[in-house]
């Protein structure tokens, strides 16, 4: 007796179902190539590239696995733009491809897997760290790749997945600790539901788990000798989380992050895989890491990677509700790509920046962050060639941000700047600063008068920093102000300058 296939059930997948959902990979991966070089590196792929010529297993304000890669990227590649641009567009297509495979496991026919690959790589959040070599796209690398394991292993893979699970997981925590909501979600949602219990009465999960935590202990060796500063970072990012919104912000701020239609999707898909026997453990995960995350006071991008499975189902959904209608499918398509009129030069730097200033900062002002550093740095050399020769023997130039500082490690050298050059209290550079500087003349950058003024006697402003296109953005407005006479030993100058981030 025939077997008639829904869209409930797996089916075999011909070549031309695949044909829409790897169109839309490959644009994505086509337009970040296109944009990789559009403006310039953000601080903090500068800051990354400088922690990855100091390597270590931690830092004071981020885990080891990006710098790692990213000197592994400039070993094959060169340290350049592009390469780090492209690994980062190489990860949304990733995600892409993912999707739209949880849709296929879900049941879903062509044009489920074509919507659901088109809501990803549309989706605003993919989309701006996607144009970022960061932590948070690597995160979202390995929170998809968990989704699709707990997906297949609730589906009857192996066993022997749960490994791969705690691999996952395990790179997750050296890359980013905010995957630890996911690795709690995917706890309570297996042992909530009684046909995940089952999993866990096995070996596997617990071996999972402590590959995962073998994968993590370097860091958190790391951590415990340096007094635990990722506790100082989470406080900082979920106290500006919190003043965002209040504690409900991150589950406002969806309608920003992934937009109005994803957002219609992503809900129906959680209701979809809800009402299914088969797929409530994914579901309970999905619910678990929403409240881990909310009541951790986690930013609302933290959530991002939850689409590739909410996507996915909610393109099934859409399948069954829509069925074979062609003008029903035509307005769901069209939908969307009009909503990333917006989504696309708000979260990547596509428009010329004066035109982004113009139009989008408000949106998305992490682009704005790729604008202004070499024009920085031209200013500090220009500031630094009208000093009198004397004073420029041990020049030192102390910056309020890392990402400052790291721009003069790059682009001072053909100023004439030597490396090492820059300091900053911020981040991963206060972990740089060496003992006993400065010893000499010193610039500040980014700082105000009134909080030099306890430091050291402060002259100036001799320059303010700007960009060509106005861009707002931490560079501009900083102030270049010249330093006396310290009032302070370089110690406490560099313990009163000291932060996270």
């Amino acid at each position: 007796m025939p077997v008639a296939l829904t869209v409930q059930s797996p089916q075999g997948v011909r070549r031309g179902d695949l044909a829409p959902a790897a169109m839309a990979a490959a644009g994505v991966l086509a337009l970040h190539v296109i944009l990789s070089g559009r403006y310039g590196f953000h601080g903090d792929e500068l800051v990354t590239l400088s922690a990855a010529r100091h390597p270590a297993l931690g830092y004071l304000d981020r885990a080891p696995a990006v710098p790692l890669l990213a000197r592994g990227i400039g070993f094959v590649f060169g340290d350049g733009l592009w390469p780090l641009r492209v690994a980062a567009g190489v990860v949304h297509t990733g995600l892409v491809a993912a999707t739209a495979y949880l849709a296929w496991r879900f049941g879903g026919r062509r044009q489920a897997l074509a919507l659901a690959a088109i809501a990803a790589a549309l989706l605003p959040v993919f989309l701006a760290e996607g144009s970022l070599f960061r932590a948070p796209v690597l995160d979202e690398l390995w929170w998809g790749l968990a989704l699709v394991l707990v997906v297949r292993l609730v589906d009857g893979a192996d066993p022997r997945e749960w490994l791969a699970l705690g691999l996952v997981l395990g790179l997750g925590l050296e890359t980013r600790w905010t995957i630890l909501a996911l690795a709690a979600a995917i706890a309570v949602g297996f042992a909530a539901v009684r046909e995940g219990r089952r999993h866990l009465a096995t070996r596997w999960p617990w071996l999972g788990g402590a590959l995962a935590l073998a994968l993590w202990l370097p860091n958190l060796a790391w951590q415990a000798a340096h007094g635990w500063p990722a506790l100082d970072v989470y406080r900082e990012v979920t106290g500006d989380a919190r003043a965002d919104g209040g504690p409900l912000g991150p589950l406002v701020r969806q309608l920003v992050a992934a937009g109005p239609g994803a957002l219609v999707i992503a809900v129906a898909g959680g209701v979809w895989l809800a009402r299914r026997r088969r797929w409530r453990v994914p579901a309970a995960v999905a619910l678990a890491a929403v409240a881990v995350s909310v009541a951790a006071g986690l930013p609302a991008g933290t959530l991002g990677p939850l689409y590739v499975l909410l996507l996915a189902a909610g393109a099934v959904a859409f399948d069954g509700w829509i069925g074979v209608d062609a003008d029903r499918w035509r307005q769901v398509m069209t939908f969307l790509v009009l909503a990333a009129l917006v989504a696309v030069p708000a979260t990547t730097p596509l428009l010329a920046p004066r035109d982004y200033a113009t139009l989008f900062h408000d949106v998305d002002a992490d682009v704005g962050e790729e604008v202004g550093w070499q024009d920085m740095v031209h200013l500090v050399a220009g500031v630094r060639d009208v000093l009198p020769a004397d004073e420029l023997g041990e020049l030192r130039v102390v910056t309020a941000s890392a990402g400052a500082a790291a721009a003069l490690d790059r682009y001072g050298p053909a100023r004439g700047i030597p490396p090492g050059t820059a300091l900053s209290g911020e981040g991963a550079y206060a972990g740089f600063w060496p003992d006993g500087q400065p010893a000499g003349t010193v610039l500040f950058v980014g700082f105000g008068r009134r909080e030099l003024a306890r430091y050291c006697r402060v002259v100036g402003p001799l320059a303010i920093v700007g960009n060509d296109a106005a861009v707002p953005n931490r560079l501009l407005g900083a102030h270049i102000a010249f330093c006396g006479r310290l009032l302070v030993t370089p110690g406490q100058l560099r313990a009163g300058l000291t932060r996270v981030r």
